[in-house]
Order: C-alpha cells, then sequence, then structure tokens
C-alpha cells in the first residue's frame, strides 16, 4: 500500500472555502492538536487561538481533499498534512514580516545618520 500526499490544488487557491469539514470530530480535533502543538513550537511568535484559526481556514480551504484524506488513511496523515500546510503558510507569513522594517527601527536609523 503506498500513500501518497500530493495535494492536487495546491497551486490554485478555492474562491469558497466549505465550513461543514468543521462538524467532523476528527477533523476539529486534529486542528486543535495542530494548533497546540504550533504555539508550544513558536510560542513567542503564534498563539494558539491564531494557529487554531490559520488551520481551520487551511481545512475549510481544502475540505474535499481533507474528507478525502480522513476516509483513505485516517486522522495521523490529516495531522501530517495539515502541520505540513500551516507551517509552510505560517513560515512563508514569518518571512515577508521580518523583512520589513518597523517603524521604529526605520526612525533610529534616520536619527543616527543624522537626517
Amino acid at each position: 500500500m503506498t500513500i501518497s500526499l500530493v495535494d492536487l490544488d495546491q497551486s490554485q487557491r478555492p474562491a469558497t472555502a466549505d465550513w461543514t469539514i468543521l462538524a467532523d470530530p476528527q477533523v476539529e480535533s486534529v486542528c486543535r492538536a495542530v494548533a497546540r502543538g504550533f504555539s508550544r513550537d513558536y510560542g513567542l511568535t503564534l498563539e494558539y487561538e491564531d494557529a487554531l484559526q490559520e488551520a481551520v481556514i487551511i481545512v475549510a480551504e481544502r475540505a474535499p481533499y481533507v474528507r478525502q484524506l480522513v476516509t483513505d488513511s485516517g486522522a495521523g496523515l490529516l495531522h501530517r498534512w495539515l502541520s505540513q500546510r500551516l507551517r509552510d503558510r505560517w513560515l512563508t507569513e514569518a518571512k515577508h514580516r521580518s523583512a520589513h522594517m518597523s517603524y521604529e527601527a526605520a526612525r533610529n536609523a534616520a536619527e543616527r545618520s543624522g537626517q
């Protein structure tokens, strides 16, 4: 038996989200578990509520794939897939934020240069 973790809709962002996926107790439990793990691992920059919100959005955006994943492989594989998607999304956002200079840093730099 070969299990493939290919997300076929990865390149396309769906126009709508299917929030009914959260009625599945396994999906809700996995979202909470992934969010707890991320808030523990990245606690200084990502709080539990924010991680949970991101996880729920990811699941709702790809509800058909999540249903198939749970049906075919169970909650364990969903946990791994969701962790990877959340890590990709969060790290990308963190990179974008770190590339920006804060107002205070820009002001201090300007003051040091005498402008």
